[in-house]
């Protein structure tokens, strides 16, 4: 049941709101809510910087933004040549819409695709593309894949991207 998912993810009520409102946004409405989540990045990169917070890469960009929102318990952060992938760990993700059906899997209305993308170039971090329509099955964690055209990297990416 979906509930007992919610537990055991600790989601709290917001979370759980907002997985049950955007599960019920399906079809066209896909790429609206998209729309949406991105604009909802860039007011909260905007929000951030209002607060003095500041990251020096996308690393710490998307470690502050998982500290404010408590997205999952584990973000992975990889670049391989211009791909930016992020990885989420689906068994402790609170915002996936597809923990209402007991799923955990990968969707088009996942809300963090949009959101990751509008906060990284809101906050200045990257400039980014979607590289797909939804997120990808990575195993134990949802992969969110960007065309990479500009960015703050941490040293070791920086080096894996000039491979």
């Amino acid at each position: 049941m979906w509930v007992a998912n919610a537990k055991e993810r600790w989601m709290n009520f917001y979370q759980v709101y907002l997985a049950s409102l955007v599960a019920r946004l399906r079809g066209p409405q896909a790429g609206a809510l998209r729309e949406a989540s991105e604009g909802a990045g860039r007011d909260l990169a905007s929000y951030v910087g209002h607060l003095g917070m500041v990251a020096a890469d996308v690393e710490d960009a998307l470690a502050l933004l998982n500290a404010a929102m408590g997205v999952a318990d584990h973000l992975r952060v990889s670049v391989e040549g211009n791909v930016l992938e992020v990885r989420i760990h689906k068994p402790t993700c609170r915002m996936c819409p597809s923990v209402l059906n007991g799923g955990g899997q990968p969707t088009r209305e996942c809300p963090l695709y949009g959101l990751v993308k509008g906060f990284l170039e809101g906050h200045g971090a990257a400039s980014l593309e979607y590289a797909g329509l939804e997120p990808a099955d990575g195993g134990e964690g949802c992969v969110l894949r960007y065309k990479l055209l500009a960015a703050r990297l941490p040293r070791a990416a920086q080096a894996a991207r000039a491979r």
